[in-house]
């Protein structure tokens, strides 16, 4: 396996089982100050990025897919809460400012499309999906 996928995987597994974990924590302990739209909105990307990270180690054609589909919409969706086009009411807003997470964000989902278009990447998941 390319070191490349593997810590794509585990940074996708690492990202949603943190999450998760930590989205749990606050709710056992009554420390949860999320709304139940934003609770349900972060609990179902944390169980995605989970399900991703683990698709992409087995080399799951859907998992590759739809994590460059996802990467390419939260780019997307940060250039234009970035350019002040779109708005979020403030409830995801945490001790780290917006703009650090938005160009957080943006760099790291750039670096994913990067490396799972390039060519040998790629070959893996195409591979498959045709045996």
């Amino acid at each position: 396996m390319p070191r490349a996928l593997l810590i794509i995987g585990l940074m996708e597994i690492l990202i949603g089982g943190l999450t998760l974990l930590t989205t749990t924590f606050s709710l056992l302990f009554s420390l949860n100050t999320k709304t139940p739209n934003v609770l349900t909105f972060v609990l179902i990307t944390a169980v995605l990025s989970l399900v991703l990270g683990l698709g992409i180690l087995v080399h799951n054609a859907i998992a590759y897919k739809l994590l460059i589909y996802f990467s390419t919409v939260i780019i997307l969706s940060k250039i234009l809460i970035l350019a002040d086009l779109i708005q979020l009411n403030g409830a995801f807003e945490n001790f780290v400012p917006s703009p650090v997470k938005s160009v957080t964000s943006i760099a790291y989902h750039a670096l994913l499309i990067f490396f799972l278009t390039k060519r040998d990447i790629k070959k893996i998941f195409i591979n498959l999906k045709k045996t």
